[in-house]
């Protein structure tokens, strides 16, 4: 691991360019904003330098146009008030600056979750208490000139596509020679205090024994895999299929114990509504369907895991999804609830694992006016037995972040499987340049 010292040379608050409209002081959470937790979701963006590059012009350009951004973003620089709504008072969001005392390549050379964690505000990242701001922004100056711009951004008001328009929407609004997309809040008819009715404790992150690791599938790796998973009630199994169907197949065999599974596969809902809702749409649309598997069925076959998989998927589409509305999101909400609590009270002892893909969000396209990113990354996971894809810098591959036990962590690692389709934690740059 590089050594690498951080040092935080300056916070302040960014606040909208313009204030918000006194009829939008009150923003209502949605079901699912208030089914989700406070907990952040992160990224981080990677850029080289070159010899033109003024680092104080940059700073000054990323927070004025991030101000601009913010006035049509209006409830991230709000608080949270009871869980339930956000005061949209126009307090604006955190950002810091930090001197990181290495060069960008030593980063990308071995990126780390642990080294990652550095560029991040401290103390927040799987932090599910934080009350103050809804976005927090971090701006990292490497040695070198590089630079790297960590986004944190609440679940409460965001799911991974809304997170990915703010940044997307920042970068336009930097470029001056873009449209942002304009976020659109939908105005909620089912939006009203959530009572628990089912006692469901509200989740909390603590701290756990696992770490997190980062498996990279190149693209002729993936076609074989597709191949491998090829089955004529599957056809066509996408790269994020069968990665999925191969984490968790070897994530199954690394558990000491033969218990039950169940994967947890998170789907967005926007173009699956009736009508489909635009991909502006703000918030959490986001919600999940689920595959099981008896203890004597983890050595299932891939292409019969793609296959199962995709008839899990077609089935809660076809039965919970199609025709769906915004205003049915609490049948469905509440028959997950109680399969949920069903789970819950059954104290069968069972291997959950939770999936979600953010490829093909266009992060790699995130240019704020001095070039497109070399890299994005995660800062890894508080959750065990949790996968999170993400596009390769080539974009026809994959980079699985696995976040599993200590222990099974060691047997995974080494799964046959594993071992023969990824590359463990390789080097993001093609040669041994320095950047």
């Amino acid at each position: 691991m590089i050594t690498m010292k951080v040092h935080i040379i300056s916070k302040e608050t960014i606040k909208p360019s313009s204030p918000t409209s006194p009829h939008l002081k009150t923003y209502k959470l949605s079901l699912l904003d208030q089914l989700s937790s406070r907990f952040y979701i992160s990224r981080v963006l990677f850029y080289t330098s070159n010899a033109s590059d003024n680092t104080s012009y940059k700073a000054s350009h990323l927070k004025k146009s991030l101000s601009e951004t913010l006035a049509l973003y209006y409830p991230f620089t709000g608080r949270l008030r009871d869980g339930v709504c956000i005061d949209c008072n126009d307090d604006g969001v955190e950002l810091f600056e930090a001197k990181i005392s290495c060069r960008l390549s030593e980063i990308l050379k071995k990126p780390t979750p642990e080294t990652l964690h550095g560029l991040f505000p401290s103390d927040l990242l799987g932090n599910n208490s934080y009350k103050g701001s809804l976005v927090v922004i971090q701006i990292n100056y490497f040695d070198c000139g590089g630079m790297a711009v960590s986004v944190c951004v609440s679940h409460k008001v965001a799911d991974g596509c809304t997170m990915s328009n703010f940044i997307s929407d920042w970068a336009a609004m930097a470029r001056q020679d873009g449209v942002p997309s304009h976020p659109m809040f939908i105005a909620a008819t089912s939006r009203s205090p959530l009572d628990n009715p089912f006692d469901m404790p509200e989740i909390e992150l603590k701290k756990q024994s696992c770490i997190t690791r980062r498996f990279v599938f190149d693209s002729p790796k993936i076609a074989k895999l597709k191949s491998m998973a090829a089955d004529p009630r599957a056809q066509n199994p996408t790269r994020v299929e069968v990665v999925t169907a191969l984490l968790f197949k070897s994530a199954m065999a690394s558990m000491s114990r033969k218990n039950p599974s169940l994967l947890i596969q998170t789907m967005n809902m926007r173009p699956k509504m009736s009508p489909p809702l635009p991909p502006n749409s703000a918030g959490n649309f986001c919600w999940h369907f689920t595959l099981s598997l008896n203890g004597d069925q983890r050595d299932t076959k891939l292409h019969e895991l793609v296959t199962q998989m995709r008839k899990c998927m077609t089935q809660f589409h076809d039965k919970k999804v199609r025709n769906f509305t915004v205003n049915e999101w609490f049948v469905t909400v509440r028959e997950s609830l109680k399969e949920a609590k069903a789970l819950y009270d059954s104290k069968t002892e069972i291997n959950v694992f939770s999936s979600n893909s953010m490829c093909r969000f266009p992060f790699y396209k995130v240019d704020f006016g001095w070039g497109k990113p070399v890299w994005v990354a995660i800062a890894g996971n508080v959750f065990k037995n949790t996968f999170v894809l993400m596009d390769s810098p080539c974009s026809d591959g994959i980079e699985a972040w696995v976040t599993l036990d200590e222990q099974d962590m060691e047997v995974f690692g080494n799964d046959e499987g594993i071992l023969r389709f990824s590359s463990l934690n390789p080097s993001v740059l093609d040669t041994d340049r320095e950047v």
